[in-house]
């Protein structure tokens, strides 16, 4: 199970500069975070959640500790994942409709929804993507309405969104 560090910035979607910023789902899937601030920003002790149905539930937990420099990622991947990625977590699968991002003091960070009834959404859901991943455009734009500000990409974990 991945582990990211926790931070105490931001408590409600699109406050926090760590983002959702690209998702693919399956057991080759992975959830992609990305700090937009200018500063480290301390991840251990986030979880990020999966959402299925009307319920979500722990994916992964951020080991203590976890510092996520200005521009980097974390990326947690499945465990049929076939890519490297130089700073992240296995986890069995990345399912459901969607992920929250929630800091160690369990506020809602950020969060990318794939139907109309998952709770991982924010505002209109976005389009769910075959055979591509699901990101956030180069600058990692955040309006907090998922059909705006996700669509589907050329996977690309660890890397900037093309």
């Amino acid at each position: 199970m991945l582990l990211l560090a926790g931070s105490t910035i931001g408590g409600t979607p699109g406050v926090s500069p760590v983002k959702v910023n690209e998702i693919a789902l399956g057991p080759a899937g992975f959830v992609e975070l990305r700090n937009t601030a200018s500063t480290t920003a301390d991840i251990g002790g986030w979880t990020v959640q999966t959402c299925t149905g009307g319920t979500s539930e722990i994916l992964a937990t951020i080991s203590p500790g976890t510092p996520l420099a200005p521009g980097e990622y974390f990326v947690i991947v499945g465990a049929a994942f076939s890519g490297t990625v130089p700073n992240g977590l296995i986890v069995e699968t990345v399912d459901g409709s969607g992920v929250i991002a929630r800091n160690r003091h369990g506020a809602h960070t950020d969060s990318v929804g794939l139907s109309s009834s998952s709770p991982c959404r924010e505002a209109g859901p976005a389009t769910p993507c075959a055979d591509s991943s699901l990101g956030r455009d180069g600058s990692s734009r955040d309006t907090d309405h998922n059909s705006d500000d996700f669509s589907c990409r050329i996977p690309s974990p660890g890397e900037s969104n093309p």
